[in-house]
């Protein structure tokens, strides 16, 4: 405190000092040179000693008006006074605060329990149309798949049905046609011709003379030539042996060669 009331006087010192010396060169007009004054004297300034004592007296001064001004109680027990009106004023304002802070507070977690049940109901409601577009689509599906099978099957009847309208058309024209004359169905048989005479009389002794040696021989015409055969036989393995045995008789000799029977 001491170094700062030094400082202050002894800057009012160097401003009056300054003042002096500038101010009338700026109020004096005629241009005559300045003389510079001499150098102040360096202020006489207080000491500790001096100061001291008039700043304990400042101090006590302030105690006793802060004293004066809380009647002498500022430091009295709480504990011997009785509560004042603003004391009481002060607890039922604080017990007012205390139950709006617990309103809020109930107030707050009631909301936090209805954004909570919102939230619940909002993802139930979600996964319930997920499941009813899950359920939807799956019926589709099936729908699809059955309507699917019922054109296959309709297809199916339809290429059933024309296979059968064309059998019956083919049918019908079957038995449209006029039906063919069946023939005859000849058994197959074998015979040995043994001669072809111009001579109709030779070809009839031929035919007796091999009828003695019990065979079956007889005559037939083709143009003008008479055939002379010995069967007809339904096998070819007996007709072959009838040429054998007719070329080794030694009576006969005839060289004859099998053929398929002709009516």
């Amino acid at each position: 405190m001491e170094k700062a009331i030094k400082q202050r006087l002894l800057g009012g010192l160097v401003l009056i000092a300054g003042a002096a010396l500038f101010l009338p060169m700026l109020l004096d007009g005629s241009g005559a040179p300045l003389a510079v004054p001499p150098m102040p004297a360096a202020p006489k300034v207080e000491g500790v000693e001096q100061v001291a004592p008039r700043l304990d007296a400042e101090v006590q001064a302030a105690d006793q008006s802060v004293s004066e001004a809380h009647e002498d109680r500022t430091f009295v027990d709480t504990a011997e006074t009785p509560p004042s009106v603003e004391e009481d004023v002060s607890a039922d304002a604080a017990a007012t605060a205390v139950a709006a802070s617990a309103d809020k507070l109930a107030a707050d977690k009631q909301a936090q329990d209805k954004a909570t049940q919102d939230k619940a109901a909002l993802e139930k409601l979600v996964a319930q149309k997920k499941a009813e577009q899950q359920k939807a689509e799956l019926q589709k599906a099936e729908q699809e798949k059955a309507r699917l099978a019922a054109e296959s099957v309709k297809k199916a009847e339809a290429a059933k049905k024309a296979e059968l309208e064309k059998k019956a058309a083919e049918t019908k024209a079957a038995s449209a046609k006029p039906a063919a004359t069946p023939t005859a169905t000849v058994p197959e048989a074998w015979v040995v011709q043994v001669a072809s005479l111009s001579s109709k009389d030779k070809a009839d002794a031929l035919v007796s003379k091999l009828r003695q040696k019990n065979y079956r021989a007889v005559t037939h015409q083709q143009g003008a030539v008479w055939k002379v055969i010995v069967g007809p036989e339904l096998r070819r393995d007996v007709a072959d042996s009838i040429k054998s045995r007719l070329a080794s008789d030694p009576e006969l000799k005839l060289s004859g060669w099998v053929q398929a029977y002709k009516p």
